[in-house]
C-alpha cells in the first residue's frame, strides 16, 4: 500500500508512516472520485475526515494556483508544499500544509473571488458594514453606525476604512423590512451617518444578517480552477462558528461549534490534539485525535517558523470593527484573532481551499 502521508522529509515521513501502519486497520473508503491521493480515511467521517497527504506534484502548486487564479498579490512561498487531503461536509478537499503566499490582504483574495465560494458577494464585501453597529433612521433617510463609516487606512490613530463619497452607490440587504433592501446613493456622509435617496428608508435596528457595502466592491465569490480534469472551487477555510462571529468577545471568540472548519480538520491533526494542551483551549475546545502529529512547523501556524504564520479566513468579525476578518494560527494552531482586511503585513498568509465539485 503507497504511504498516504507523503510529506517531504524523512524524519516526517517515518513519522507518519507509522501512524499511518497504526490506523490502516480501521479505513473506510470515502472518495470515489478519482480526485489525487488516498481514497480511505485515516481519521474521521464524513463530516469531517483525513485521507493524507497529496504531493503538489499530482495536485497542483502554490505558483500555478496564483497563475489560474489571477492572484498576483502577496509574496510566493512553499510553492511545493503538499496537500492535505480531507473530507468537510462530504465534500472533497484539499488545503496546503503550508501557506502559500504571505504579506496578502484578505480584500485581495476576495477581489478575486477566492473566500467564500457562495456564487455571491460573500458575507461581506470591502468597506462594508454589518450587525448590530448599524441602525437605518426614517427620519432623515439615513443609515448610522456606531462604529466608524470613514477612516484612513494607514493612520496610527484612525485606523478605519471609508464606506464610501457622496455619489457613490451603497447596497442594503438582509433586512426585515423589503424597503431598506436595494441599492441607494449617498448625498452625505459623516463618520456616523449616511443619508441616502433612491428608496424611502423604514426605521429598523441592525442584527448579524443586515448589511450594507460599496456596490463597486461587490465580486462574485465562485472562482473555479480545473486541475488535471477535476474542477475544484477555490475559497478559504471557515475558521469560525459563525459568520459573522458573532460572539467575538466572548471567551471562546465564536470558534467553538460544527461549522468551525479549522478546528474540525486542521486541529485533529496538529499534536496537541493527542493531550490536548491546546496553547489556546478555550478557542480549541476539545477535538478528535488523528494521530498525524503535525507540527506548529509542520503547518507554519507559529511565527518562529517563518512568515505567513497567519492564515486568512471566511468570517467577518461582528461587532463595531466589522471591518476585520478572522485569522487563524499565529502563536499556534489553536490561536483565533481578527485583523483589518486591507493589512498586508508578512505573517498574514493564504491558506487556499480546493473543493471538489460534483
Amino acid at each position: 500500500m503507497p504511504n498516504a502521508f507523503n510529506l517531504p522529509t524523512e524524519e516526517t515521513n517515518i513519522r507518519m508512516a507509522d501512524a499511518l501502519e497504526r490506523i490502516a486497520d480501521t479505513r473506510v473508503q470515502e472518495d470515489y472520485t478519482q480526485a489525487p491521493g488516498n481514497e480511505y480515511l485515516l481519521g474521521g467521517d464524513r463530516q469531517a475526515g483525513f485521507f493524507g497527504f497529496v504531493q503538489a506534484v499530482d495536485l497542483i502548486t502554490g505558483d500555478a494556483l496564483a497563475t489560474d487564479l489571477g492572484l498576483t498579490a502577496g509574496t510566493s512561498q512553499n510553492s511545493d508544499t503538499p496537500w492535505i487531503k480531507y473530507i468537510w461536509n462530504g465534500k472533497i478537499c484539499f488545503t496546503p500544509l503550508k501557506t502559500i503566499r504571505y504579506s496578502i490582504a484578505w480584500d485581495a483574495i476576495y477581489n478575486v473571488g477566492a473566500v467564500y465560494a457562495s456564487g455571491d458577494e460573500g458575507t461581506l464585501p470591502p468597506e462594508g458594514r454589518l450587525g448590530t453597529e448599524l441602525t437605518i433612521d426614517a427620519t432623515d433617510n439615513s443609515i448610522n453606525t456606531t462604529g466608524h463609516f470613514l477612516g484612513d487606512k494607514t493612520s496610527a490613530t484612525s485606523y478605519y476604512d471609508t464606506v464610501g463619497a457622496v455619489g457613490d452607490i451603497v447596497v442594503l440587504k438582509g433586512w426585515s423590512n423589503g424597503a431598506n433592501n436595494g441599492e441607494f446613493t449617498i448625498d452625505s456622509i459623516t463618520d456616523t451617518k449616511i443619508v441616502v435617496s433612491g428608496g424611502t428608508l423604514i426605521s429598523e435596528t441592525g442584527d448579524r444578517t443586515k448589511r450594507m457595502y460599496p456596490k463597486t466592491n461587490a465580486v462574485t465569490q465562485n472562482v473555479q480552477v480545473v486541475i488535471k480534469g477535476l474542477t475544484y472551487r477555490v475559497r478559504l477555510f471557515r475558521g469560525a462558528a459563525n459568520d459573522p462571529a458573532d460572539s467575538y468577545a466572548n471567551s471562546d471568540r465564536d470558534a467553538i461549534g460544527e461549522n468551525d472548519e479549522w478546528n474540525a480538520i486542521v486541529l485533529p491533526l496538529h499534536e496537541r490534539a493527542k493531550t490536548q494542551n491546546w496553547n489556546y483551549p478555550a478557542y480549541a475546545g476539545t477535538t478528535e485525535y488523528w494521530d498525524a502529529n503535525l507540527t506548529d512547523e509542520d503547518l507554519r501556524t507559529h511565527y518562529n517558523f517563518g512568515n505567513g504564520s497567519y492564515s486568512w479566513c471566511q468570517e467577518v468579525r461582528d461587532d463595531d470593527q466589522t471591518f476585520r476578518r478572522v485569522i487563524r494560527g499565529h502563536d499556534g494552531a489553536s490561536y483565533l484573532g481578527a485583523s483589518v482586511s486591507w493589512d498586508t503585513y508578512s505573517n498574514l498568509g493564504f491558506r487556499p481551499v480546493l473543493e471538489l465539485l460534483g
